[in-house]
């Protein structure tokens, strides 16, 4: 019996769909949160619209940017951030 070595790691997944909602429902456009978070509006555009990290450097920072976000609008992390486990 041959026994692979598993690694197992979580990929966050940003859920794009509850930041936009919630940032609807505070009223903000997304200029206006781009501004309150320091962020650039395509940044927030991209949070909310795309899976990739085009106008971000690495997955990593977009993660970071999207947990600044959550955290102004008043989202616990699970909210809105999904730890896919991958196995590989």
């Amino acid at each position: 019996m041959i026994i692979k070595n598993l690694k197992q790691s979580a990929q966050p997944r940003i859920l794009k769909e509850v930041l936009a909602l919630a940032r609807e429902e505070k009223g903000l456009t997304q200029a206006e949160l781009a501004q309150i978070v320091c962020l650039k509006k395509w940044h927030i555009k991209e949070m909310e619209e795309s899976d990739s990290f085009r106008t971000f450097y690495s997955m990593q920072i977009k993660v970071h940017a999207a947990k600044k976000i959550g955290s102004y609008l008043e989202l616990k992390e699970d909210q809105f951030l999904d730890f896919v486990d991958e196995i590989k």
